[in-house]
Formats: C-alpha cells, structure tokens, sequence
C-alpha cells in the first residue's frame, strides 16, 4: 500500500481526526515499535489498578487494518500473537481482549480456529466482534457474516468449548440497498447469531462443568 496510508500524520490529528485546529504546520515525529510497547505498559499501569478495583476489564481491539505500519507509525496488534505480548505485558484479569474476528481474519500469520482456541482458553476475551471478510491485508473486503472466509459456528463451537460467557457484539456489516441499511444489516447478523447458537450441538451451548 502506498500513497495517503503511509502519509505521516499532520501535527494535532489521530488518523483521520483532527483534535488540535490550533497546531502548528508539520508531521507528527517518527515513534518506533519498541517505545509504542512501552508506551501502552505506561498506559496499563495506570489504567489497570482502577480497572480491578471497579471491577471491569479493559479491552484491546486489534489494529484495523493489521499492518505493521500505517501513516508512519507502528502498530501494536497486527498478528495474532502480538495478543499473547499484550496480555503479558502487564498480566491480570482486568487486561483482556476485543475480540474482533474480521480483524484477525485480514491478518496474514496464524490460523483463526487456532487464535480462537489460544484466548479462550485463558479467558482472555473480554467480548467479541462477530464479523466476517474475505481476503487478507491488503486485499479484503468485508462480508455478510455467513459469506465471507471465516466458519461461524466453528468459532462459536470453540468458545463456547472453553467456557467463555461473555458478549458476542453484530459489528459493521456491508450496507443493503433500503430505508434503513445499517438496521437492515444488524438485523441481518443479529438474526444469523441467534440461529447459529442455537443450533450448537447440547453439549457445545453450556460451559464445561470445573
């Protein structure tokens, strides 16, 4: 990929959002990948003790599109073993993942199933995006949720396998041509998730037992 994707940024905007009308002309300064990883440990400790004493978890969504770099900056998440560096950067219940499988569909290293299978195992996963692609980085595209590469109810069957009890979220769907598109397309996946759990096979619907 070239042109706009690897621009560097302009001083005072975050991708394509401008947060400071008043900064100076320029680009934002060069990062590397190992000042960024420091940077988010920086960021969990701060975060996390609040985040147990309250009681929730913190989430990490996978970088969108998952390259490496984009807009000359690194990127944390661009494979799916970069999850297991983030999760044991600063290890604790309250440091879990959004679980996006588009995501980490486009991604060019790891087997899908197998990612599934490696976070929900460790209740790693604090909710999931349920959506579909076709292709890999740098060619893909977004899909119904039953149209693109990915095998739903496989991915249902290995969760709910290991016990996770946590949110399955229709995330972006491409847009049908109605009144209403985005409605029509959660609906649409909203429809397709029900169905789909339920018919999980009886001993795949409920957590094993301790």
């Amino acid at each position: 990929m070239s042109g706009p994707v690897d621009a560097p940024l302009p001083l005072g905007m975050v991708w394509n959002m401008r947060y400071g009308a008043e900064a100076p002309s320029g680009t934002q300064p060069p990062v590397s990948s190992d000042e960024l990883w420091k940077r988010l440990g920086d960021f969990l400790d701060a975060c996390l003790p609040v985040a147990e004493s309250a009681g929730v978890r913190l989430a990490a969504h996978p970088d969108d599109p998952p390259m490496p770099t984009m807009r000359g900056t690194p990127r944390l998440v661009y494979q799916p073993a970069l999850y297991q560096r983030l999760l044991n950067l600063r290890p604790s219940p309250a440091n879990a993942l959004e679980f996006c499988l588009g995501t980490l569909a486009e991604m060019t290293e790891g087997d899908l199933y197998e990612t599934v299978e490696q976070y929900s195992r460790q209740n790693a996963i604090a909710y999931v995006h349920f959506r579909n692609v076709r292709g890999k980085v740098p060619q893909y595209h977004e899909a119904f949720v039953d149209e693109g590469d990915i095998d739903m109810p496989r991915v249902l069957r290995i969760l709910h396998r290991n016990g996770f009890s946590g949110v399955l979220i229709p995330d972006h769907t491409p847009q049908m041509t109605c009144e209403a598109p985005w409605h029509a397309g959660m609906a649409y996946a909203m429809g397709y998730m029900r169905a789909a759990l339920d018919a999980l096979p009886a001993q795949d619907r409920h957590p094993p037992d301790p």
